[in-house]
This record gives C-alpha cells, sequence and structure tokens, in this order.
C-alpha cells in the first residue's frame, strides 16, 4: 500500500500534565481541511486524487483510532494514517474517486480522542462525464383546446450532462397527439444545448386528454418518459394570464421547504413529495447547483440531510422530512423559515445552506392564514436581512375566498408577493406544473413577452404590471404571445386578460 503521510513539528517543547487528552484542561482539538473535496467530473473509469490534511490545533497529541471512507464504494482511501499527530503539527491522507456515470457522495471520517470532535468527518464528492436527457417542462401541460380544432405546443430536449447526447428517437404515443415537424434521427446535442420540439393535436370531445413522449437515448438512465396533458373545454368568454419576472439565470439556488404539519395537510403533504424526483429533475435540466431543505420544527433546523444531486436517497429523505411533525409554530411558516435562515450561518444547525451568489427560495405550504406573532411585512424584512436573494413561493389557499379544503392564505400571500416570487393554490390536485415554475425562479432571464393561453380579441386584450396598465407591447399573432418593447422590472406581475377568440373561426 502507498503511504501518503506528512508530519510537520512546530514545537516539540512540554506539553504539561494533560498528555492523556486533558487532565486539566489542555486537550487535542482536530480540524480536517478541507471539509469538502470536490474531486471534479471525469470520463467514466478515469481516477481521480486529492488530499485532506488532519491538523492537530491543541496542546497534546492526538490519537486517531480510525480512518475510513464511509457511503460509497467510488471512494477510495491510498494512505496509511498515524496513530498519533503531536500538536501544532499534521497528517495528510490521500483519497481516489473513480468516475462512474452519475454524481457521487461519501464521507472521509476520523475517529480520536479529541474530546470535542471525537468524530469528524469531510465530504467527498465526485462526478462522471455522461449525457443526460430531460424534457423541459415535465410534465408538459398544453393548456386548453377548443373541440375539434388544433392547438399547438412546444418542449425542450434538453442535454443536462457533461458528455455529448445522441438522441436516438422520439415518439409521442396518445389519441390525437403528434410530433409536428420533421425530424432526422439521430442527433447529438453537447452538454447544455437544447432543441425546441414542436407538438400537435386535433381537438375531441370535451375532457382531459393525456399522451406520453418517450424519448430514446444514450442516456445511461434509460428512455425517458414525459407526460404531455391537455384539457379539450369550450373557451371562456373570458381569459387571464400571467408570470412573475424572473431574475435570473443564477448558477446555484438554495431551497428552503416548509410543510404545515397540521392534521389536514395529510394530503398534501403526500402531494409534495410525489413531485420531488419531477423537481430534482428539472433542476438539474436547467444546470442548476442546487441544494433543498425541510423544516418543519420550531427551531428551523433541517429534517434529515440538506439535499443535493449527491444524495442518492434524496426521494426517499425529501418524503419522511414533509412528515417531520411540528411544535408550537407549525402554522407560523414564515417564522420557521426566518429561524431557518438565521440558524445557517456561523455554527448554526443549518450551517453551509445559504451560499454566496445563490438564490435563495422559500416554499412555504399550508392550508392555514400565516400566524407568526409579527406581521407579515416585519418577517419578510427579517429574512431579507438574513438572505437578500430570497423569493417566496406560496402554495396556500387562493385568496380571498380559499376554497373547501384550505382557509385564503393571507400573510403567505402578500409574503411572495414582496418578494417577486409567486402565490400557487394548494386546492389543485395537479402540482406537476408548479415545481417547473419555480424552478424558473432561479434559472430564467427576465422575460419580454407573456404567452397567452387562448386567442385574444385584440379590442379586448388589457395589459398590466403589479396592477397598473400598461401600452408598452405588441401582440404577435405566430406566437399568440404579447411582446413588450420594455422588459418589465425583476419581480413585477404581468398580466393580461382579453375575451378569448375562437381557434375555429
Amino acid at each position: 500500500m502507498w503511504l501518503f503521510i506528512t508530519m510537520i513539528a512546530c514545537d516539540h517543547g512540554d506539553y504539561g500534565l494533560a498528555r492523556d487528552g486533558g487532565a486539566d484542561g489542555v486537550v487535542p482539538l482536530i480540524e480536517l481541511d478541507p471539509m469538502t473535496v470536490d474531486l471534479g467530473a471525469h470520463a467514466e473509469g478515469e481516477t481521480a486524487t486529492a488530499t485532506v490534511t488532519i491538523h492537530n490545533r491543541g496542546e497534546t497529541p492526538l490519537e486517531l483510532s480510525n480512518v475510513y471512507i464511509d457511503g460509497n464504494s467510488a471512494f477510495t482511501l491510498l494512505s496509511e494514517w498515524p496513530e498519533s499527530i503531536l500538536p501544532s503539527t499534521h497528517a495528510e491522507v490521500e483519497v481516489a474517486f473513480t468516475a462512474s456515470s452519475n454524481r457521487q457522495s461519501a464521507y472521509l471520517t476520523v475517529e480520536s480522542n479529541a474530546p470535542a470532535d471525537p468524530v469528524i468527518s469531510a465530504t467527498l464528492k465526485g462526478e462522471g462525464l455522461y449525457p443526460a436527457l430531460r424534457v423541459l417542462p415535465d410534465p408538459y401541460y398544453m393548456g386548453s383546446a377548443e373541440p375539434s380544432c388544433p392547438k399547438s405546443g412546444q418542449v425542450e430536449i434538453v442535454n443536462a450532462g457533461t458528455a455529448d447526447l445522441e438522441v436516438q428517437s422520439l415518439v409521442l404515443v396518445g389519441a390525437g397527439f403528434e410530433i409536428e415537424a420533421e425530424i432526422e434521427f439521430p442527433f447529438t446535442l453537447a452538454p447544455e444545448a437544447s432543441v425546441p420540439v414542436s407538438l400537435g393535436f386535433l381537438g375531441s370531445e370535451p375532457g382531459s386528454v393525456e399522451a406520453t413522449l418517450y424519448a430514446t437515448s444514450d442516456d445511461p438512465a434509460g428512455v425517458r418518459q414525459t407526460p404531455v396533458k391537455l384539457t379539450v373545454e369550450e373557451p371562456p368568454v373570458e381569459a387571464s394570464d400571467y408570470f412573475v419576472q424572473p431574475g435570473g439565470p443564477y448558477d446555484a439556488t438554495d431551497i428552503f421547504v416548509y410543510v404545515d404539519q397540521s392534521g389536514s395537510m395529510g394530503d398534501d403533504q403526500a402531494r409534495l413529495a410525489s413531485n420531488f424526483q419531477d423537481f430534482a429533475d428539472t433542476l438539474d435540466a436547467l444546470l442548476l447547483d442546487w441544494q433543498l431543505m425541510v423544516s418543519t420544527a420550531d427551531s428551523g433546523c433541517h429534517n434529515g440531510d440538506i439535499l443535493s444531486p449527491y444524495v442518492a436517497d434524496a426521494n426517499a429523505q425529501f418524503t419522511a422530512a414533509v412528515r417531520g411533525g411540528g411544535g408550537n409554530d407549525t402554522e407560523a411558516g414564515l417564522t420557521i423559515a426566518r429561524e431557518a435562515l438565521e440558524t445557517a450561518g456561523g455554527s448554526g444547525c443549518n450551517a453551509g445552506f445559504l451560499r454566496d451568489e445563490a438564490k435563495t427560495m422559500a416554499v412555504l405550504v399550508s392550508d392555514e392564514p400565516e400566524q407568526s406573532r409579527d406581521s407579515w411585512s416585519t418577517m419578510v424584512d427579517s429574512i431579507l436581512d438574513l438572505a437578500p436573494l430570497t423569493s417566496v413561493v406560496a402554495i396556500v389557499g387562493p385568496v380571498p375566498g380559499g376554497c373547501s379544503t384550505a382557509a385564503p392564505g393571507t400573510g403567505y400571500v402578500e409574503a411572495a408577493t414582496a418578494t417577486g416570487g409567486d402565490s400557487l393554490s394548494i386546492c389543485e390536485t395537479d402540482w406537476g406544473t408548479y415545481f417547473q415554475g419555480i424552478a424558473s425562479l432561479a434559472s430564467e432571464a427576465p422575460k419580454d413577452r407573456l404567452v397567452l393561453s387562448w386567442t385574444p380579441n385584440l379590442s379586448t386584450l388589457e395589459v398590466t404590471i403589479d396592477g397598473e396598465p400598461t401600452y408598452a407591447w405588441t401582440y404577435d399573432p405566430a406566437t399568440n404571445a404579447v411582446i413588450f418593447s420594455t422588459i418589465p422590472e425583476v419581480g413585477a406581475r404581468v398580466e393580461a386578460t382579453y375575451h378569448v377568440q375562437s381557434d375555429c373561426d
């Protein structure tokens, strides 16, 4: 076995009476440097190495009882380790990562006689270079179509991986659905590249209709199946569409999730959990460096691990976390959000969660009004002091009326509006499109257009920004979109209302 150990002594003086590790309060102090080791991205089968330094910052010898790697066989320990490290000296151990076709993580753990940290671990990360096919949005909701009238839509095929992706076929299976454009297969997408694919539907009888887009490629995950949904219905007399202006694109996002733990929230907790994998896939497809934590406790401390693409059982952990149990503040989501972000600094229980220049999103889910002791505006001010890039996304009862299963989410809705976030109805049964919108707050650049759900009667089309009428726009019939001559400010709510004109006319 190769031996990679370096010992450096700065002082060989008398260490006093505390050679036993603390008889008179003088003890060894252990420190690992770095605490997170990123071994990078490499072709499958290639090996990369890195060094972790074990420091003794104390005043008596540091006795090591074990040094090992736990969590993943892709990482190995190349070095032998010393039994003892003198004060003000250090030892180095070398670790190796053999790349495979996904993201991997493990822990380098050191057990010693350091009373403050008898067991301490450094996180090891590595990634294989691999192609990853994603379809955006996933699932894709094409909106509404009139009975017996055609409807068009578009998805993006994205290579979210780190190696070239070969797409071998795209097949859309569902009565009335078709891929409208001729595509020559196979074709290749470089990492981060994408290609639009137009989908069409010829209306049927009223009701909900579904199809599945099958995408075959050399992605190691295999064939990707994307649900495509559409509602066939008579058009309303009047319609409205809106978006909240994104502030991205950001390279990284830190996502905090609070879930009300009241007894009435069981179905909503299950609905949130069932959509997590789609949410994670969307974040990966958008090439976002993401991490996510769930808190339901008064302390704001995270349930389970802080999740990321490197956590292999993230889906199972998220499912458990959203049912983590509550306390006195279980219906005070802004209070828990504030506590969670406050403890993300220093040595708090959420240390390391907030990263510089990352977009922070607070996803708050409740079927009751916000019930913090302080006003929603005071709580929002506190949250923005801690994390200035925070946007609140409220999944709550609609204001002002609520619904049969949820009271109006007052307080939450105002917080979402004030932070440039969004308000989504907890009363809906299908949350699939919600998470695409949440991800867009971090991934999308500001928009210059609003795509409409129905064809408008132009004489009735009215556009507002934060409730104020604006006339700095034109209508593009080719894309059925309102296009702005001046891009609305980040966080602005942009809305269009109009009378609907039939597509069959």
